[in-house]
This record gives structure tokens, sequence and C-alpha cells, in this order.
């Protein structure tokens, strides 16, 4: 997918900045909303990494910073930045034991809906947009659906790995499918959150 700019002012973006903030405030709302407690960590969790990503910087070029330590103000770590912030964020939910896996997957799923959405109209894919939110919305809702219901720890897993799919899936009809960033989050994602239910279903036995 080639990168669509905008322009708000002086200040110049990519579409996927847009899509990235755009669902980090929405998520958080719809938890504030529905889940005050999953608000809280949710907006520490989204701190955590934007902090360790951008001080990454001072890992990922170290000379630099030392010569020059106003860096860190302007840049940041990069993609090993992010993949740092992401393994903090996710260690500090995991650590703190935040919540119940069902609601982690629930804000997970709020969060690339909204992501998924808002970057494919940024980049002027308007129908898959329209298919990708119903069919993310059908999952996450019948998901949410099912968590409250006892025994939805045996459906988390199985529509979790199915939501994941229609991601690459529907990435795949614009370029073909490929290991980007997003793709390798998604997975990863995926693996974490059903490493927790797994956890929390021996707990429970």
């Amino acid at each position: 997918m080639i990168e669509q700019w905008y322009t708000i002012g002086s200040f110049t973006f990519p579409a996927s900045w847009g899509a990235i903030i755009s669902s980090v405030i929405l998520t958080f709302v719809f938890l504030f909303f529905w889940d005050r407690k999953a608000s809280d960590w949710y907006s520490n969790g989204t701190f955590t990494f934007l902090l360790v990503w951008k001080l990454s910087v001072i890992v990922v070029d170290f000379q630099t910073v030392m010569e020059h330590p106003v860096t860190i103000l302007y840049f940041h770590g990069g993609v090993v930045g992010y993949w740092l912030g992401l393994i903090a964020a996710l260690t500090y939910i995991f650590v703190k034991k935040v919540d119940h896996p069902s609601t982690i997957i629930i804000s997970w799923m709020v969060t690339v809906l909204v992501f998924e959405a808002v970057l494919h109209m940024l980049h002027h894919h308007y129908l898959l947009a329209g298919i990708q939110v119903l069919l993310n919305l059908l999952i996450t809702g019948f998901f949410i659906k099912k968590a409250s219901d006892s025994g939805g720890d045996i459906w988390a897993g199985q529509l979790l790995v199915m939501f994941t799919l229609v991601q690459l899936f529907l990435s795949a009809f614009i370029g073909g499918f490929e290991f980007t960033v997003t793709t390798w989050t998604y997975l990863i994602m995926m693996t974490y959150l059903i490493f927790l239910l797994n956890i929390r279903r021996k707990h429970n036995e």
C-alpha cells in the first residue's frame, strides 16, 4: 500500500499515523464508557509504548544522542523502537494482571477495527473500509456477547483467530499478502492474547 500523506497547518503526517491516533483515542473513549478500569490500563499501556518508542532512540542511535542530546526531542527509535515499545506495553499488561483476557481482547479488537477503518478511508479504499468495519463489528459484537456467558473462554481463542485472519485476508486484496510491521503486529498480538487465555484457563482448572 502506497502511503498517503496529509497536512494540517504546518504539520504533515502519513495516513498510518492518523489511523493509529484515531484508534487509540476512540478505543479509550469506548472503554471509558464501557469499562472504566479497562480505560485506565489501556491509557497506561499506550503511554508505556509511546515512552519506550520515543526514548529507544538512545539505544538505536546511542552515539548521536550522546553527541547531540536534543536528538531525543525530535527523533524516535523507528521500527526497532516500535517493537521495544510493544514488548514494554505487553509486559506491563502481563505483570500488572490488569484485567480478564477477554476484556483485553475486546480492547484490541476495537483498536484494530478503528485503525483499519480510518486507514482504508484515508487511502480512499471506501468499499474495503465498509466491508472490514462490517465484518469486524460482527465478530467483535459476537465476542462481547459470548464473553459475558459462562464458558466464553472456549469461544475467545477461535474468534480471535478468525478476527486476525479477516484483517490479513482483506489487506491482501490491496497489494497482495506480505509481512509488514502491521501484519507481524496482528500475528504477535493474536499469539500473546491466546497465551493469556491459556494461562487463565489453567488457573481456573
